[in-house]
């Protein structure tokens, strides 16, 4: 017994979450403050506030155990209590997460309430002397008592989440995001006001799930790390300062700890902190991963982004009127180009990297981390800009010799139907003119294979699979001729879910593609197309990573990028649907420190949102000599490349290749389709000369063949 202690916490080892052994850890944990009947009355209303931060299995040790929850459920009403399990989770409903862990039915059993921790109301509190109004649960604040259940997680802004931080639940999920924001980047503030919160809804006691920890990246996305350990306690500073001893961090580096001992809140001299059961050094652990930190502060874009997971994964109604509230109520006038560039750096050259949020400048190896913590990595492009293609060859790159074969691609380039030959391809069974003819590239892309070549050869030398994402053109068509509304049920079946009702998205629609159509276009139909495109692409994603194959893969999607740029496009709608993390980089082209022409709808006045997380500064695209032959060839079914017609001045009527002469070979390659002829000749350059063997009713002639630039249309 130490005569010096103030508080006391409680370290017990438990190996794993089998029900006799938690059993074990919990009642050891409750009988070192004198059983759970001296800590809660009779008759007292309790609410157990375990961490649901989002609907998960337990297994990604995202959320509080459901065995830790049954047990101290069942210990609270022995002793009496009138219980009531409660969270307010960032992203989904409280119902949710308790029918994916079954803990419904235990509740049920038992005549136990689940509820969410809304009903908004306004209180004082303090963080030592200053003071703070804030907004918390009435349902947290109206109940006898609480038990605080946290789960150890590391965490990107606080180092790591346990007893302090899980009490922040007490607050609606929505206006988590807005004090994000709120804290404008200020790490002092926000502990200060996670203190004051505490304070407001102090727990009875703090039991911590530590069985399987969160290591490396959290609160989510992290790697489970075997702790082995329940902790207890009444004073969650204690706890907290404890569990940084057992994780071998020192307190000063812990944000909550260093603003709560600058305060004076709760006990951190560890000569006054009684432990019972484990000592710390028994337990200690030196190998435990801590995150790398990211600014505390929420930028618009990332409340917004916040708000809508909440919106898609919660209720509609109440997160759209509070997205609404909060558009009308921030000054728009604020995200005009002009104000946007102020948080840019001074001076951008090619190959910057710019955090959007903060506006910093990263290096290359600091994406790292948002690899890791990346289930998707959204990477733009300007299709016809070779830049933007290294961009991506360097992501993905560096994705491969960090995850070896647990990556996929994913590429706007291909539709569905050529899945097949892209299998083929990546496997190594037809070679590049073959895969071209195949996928119908010239006719179903356009854009020249050399700007894809690079990333293409590289997934094909390591066996990457390469996903194809688009509609099928028939599909597009049919909506681009009907739309949605007027689609037979047959039609409608062969769609995925398509959202169209993105009020930015139609902006954005009306700002990029209504300056590209006639007067009087029927921009809804734009809007109708491209939200099917994006939907189609995000379904294909969601279906690739949850098969057997795709199951665990770190997805690269290649895209233009006005299908990443402000999230709405595939990236919101891929989250719908599995609420994976993500990140985007949009390579942007710059000259003289501005956004090209090309580019402008990175600042567009009408969009109050942050265009990506990264911007890679790229070169305008430099506008290449485009070399002909300057011959029209029909498709034919026998495959003889025979000449129509001999375009007048051109390389092939100056050499003397006449109509009617069916082309044999180049440069002594035999040629048998358009696409290996056209293939070949974006390999030449201007002026260089190539030998063609024409077939000349029965007989073989060769004509010498200057290479020149194509004439301007």
């Amino acid at each position: 017994m130490n005569n010096n202690a103030t508080t006391r916490v409680s370290v017990v080892s438990c190996g794993s979450y089998d029900r006799e052994k938690i059993v074990a850890a919990v009642e050891q944990t409750f009988n070192h403050f004198g059983g759970i009947q001296s800590i809660i009355k009779k008759g007292t209303t309790v609410l157990l506030k375990p961490n649901w931060l989002k609907k998960s299995h337990p297994d990604e040790c995202i959320i509080t155990h459901p065995t830790v929850i049954e047990v101290v459920a069942e210990k609270a009403l022995e002793a009496g209590a009138k219980l009531i399990i409660g969270d307010s989770p960032a992203f989904g409903a409280v119902s949710d997460i308790a029918k994916r862990v079954r803990l419904d039915q235990f509740a049920k059993k038992h005549g136990i309430e689940i509820i969410e921790l809304d009903a908004p109301r306004k209180i004082k509190a303090q963080c030592g002397t200053k003071p703070f109004t804030l907004t918390v649960s009435g349902k947290a604040l109206d109940v006898d008592a609480i038990i605080n259940l946290p789960k150890l997680k590391v965490h990107s802004q606080l180092l790591y989440t346990a007893a302090v931080k899980n009490m922040y639940g007490c607050v609606s999920g929505k206006i988590k995001a807005l004090r994000h924001f709120k804290s404008n980047n200020n790490l002092d503030w926000y502990t200060e006001m996670l203190l004051a919160n505490y304070q407001a809804v102090k727990p009875v006691f703090t039991l911590v799930d530590a069985v399987v920890s969160m290591e490396k990246r959290g609160p989510t996305g992290g790697i489970p790390k075997r702790t082995s350990l329940i902790l207890g306690g009444i004073d969650c500073i204690a706890i907290d300062r404890i569990i940084a001893d057992i994780i071998n961090v020192h307190p000063s580096h812990v944000p909550i700890l260093r603003t709560a001992k600058a305060h004076g809140i709760g006990e951190q001299d560890t000569a006054r902190i009684e432990i019972v059961g484990n000592s710390v050094s028994s337990v200690k652990m030196s190998d435990f991963v801590l995150p790398n930190l990211s600014p505390i502060g929420f930028s618009a874009r990332q409340v917004i982004k916040s708000l809508v997971k909440h919106l898609w994964l919660k209720s509609f109604g109440k997160t759209l009127m509070l997205l609404l509230a909060f558009f009308f109520s921030f000054p728009l006038c604020a995200f005009s180009e002009s104000d946007r560039l102020k948080n840019f750096p001074a001076q951008i050259a090619v190959d910057d990297i710019i955090h959007v949020p903060t506006g910093k400048k990263v290096s290359f190896s600091n994406l790292s981390p948002f690899f890791d913590c990346a289930g998707i990595l959204y990477i733009g492009e300007t299709h016809a800009n070779k830049a933007s293609h290294e961009v991506q060859l360097k992501a993905l790159k560096a994705c491969y010799e960090k995850f070896q074969g647990n990556i996929a691609i994913g590429m706007e380039m291909f539709t569905r139907p050529y899945q097949p030959f892209l299998d083929r391809w990546i496997a190594g069974e037809i070679d590049e003119n073959k895969f071209m003819e195949d996928t119908q590239w010239d006719t179903e892309w356009g854009y020249d294979y050399a700007l894809y070549k690079d990333i293409l050869d590289f997934a094909r030398e390591k066996k990457i699979p390469v996903v194809a994402l688009n509609a099928p053109k028939a599909v597009v068509k049919m909506v681009s001729k009907k739309g949605l509304k007027d689609l037979s049920e047959e039609e409608k079946n062969l769609l995925p879910e398509i959202d169209t009702s993105d009020f930015f998205h139609r902006v954005y629609m009306e700002g990029i593609i209504g300056k590209h159509v006639d007067q009087g276009a029927d921009l809804e139909r734009y809007n109708e197309v491209q939200s099917l495109w994006e939907e189609y692409m995000a379904q294909t994603i969601v279906d690739y990573l949850s098969s057997w194959e795709g199951k665990g893969k770190k997805l690269l999607v290649f895209a233009g990028n006005g299908h990443i740029i402000y999230d709405f496009g595939i990236p919101k709608r891929v989250f719908r649907r599995n609420a994976l993390p993500y990140y985007t980089i949009y390579p942007a082209e710059f000259q003289e420190d501005k956004p090209t022409l090309s580019n402008q709808d990175l600042f567009l006045a009408e969009i109050p949102l942050e265009p990506s997380d990264f911007i890679w500064v790229i070169s305008p695209v430099i506008e290449q000599k485009r070399i002909y032959l300057g011959v029209q060839l029909p498709k034919t079914g026998d495959k003889k490349l025979a000449i129509q017609t001999v375009t007048p001045g051109s390389p092939a009527e100056k050499a003397g290749i006449l109509a009617d002469d069916v082309i044999l070979s180049v440069d002594g390659k035999s040629v048998k389709s358009v696409v290996e002829l056209v293939h070949y000749l974006q390999t030449k350059c201007f002026g260089d000369t190539c030998i063609v063997d024409v077939d000349r009713g029965g007989a073989t002639f060769t004509y010498s063949v200057v290479l020149f630039e194509m004439p301007q249309e």
